[in-house]
């Protein structure tokens, strides 16, 4: 039976100390990855909840704190853009103090919103 050589002459095979070293520097490179990656979850899911909370919590505190109820709140804020929002959810037209009435859809100010114009003739 023939003799099989011991390792290839060409390429040096490392002792196990420095495939141990290099097992260990590898897995050091991962952990480190895994270590950012982690702090990384951590702040975007620390900013997100700060986010939740200083979007949420005005937004409750607005429909608690409303004199209206709480549908009519909604309606009142869906007219908010434009007098065909407040038509379309059924506000228009509205006086000064009513849901619906906004400041900027009453153009020559007397206290009516989205006021049917007179034909012109």
């Amino acid at each position: 039976m023939p003799q099989l050589p011991g390792s290839n002459p060409a390429h040096s095979d490392p002792g196990p100390d420095q495939r141990l070293r290099d097992l260990q520097r590898r897995f050091r490179a991962v952990s480190r990855r895994d270590r950012t990656t982690t702090k990384l979850r951590w702040a975007i899911a620390a900013f997100s909840a700060i986010a939740v909370i200083f979007v949420v919590y005005p937004a409750i505190w607005l429909l608690i704190s409303s004199p209206w109820p709480v549908a009519t709140t909604l309606r009142h804020i869906a007219s908010a853009p434009n007098c065909e929002f407040a038509r379309l959810v059924g506000l228009a037209p509205s006086r000064r103090g009513e849901p619906g009435y906004w400041k900027h859809h009453d153009r020559d100010r007397d206290g009516i919103a989205c006021e049917p114009w007179p034909a012109q003739r």
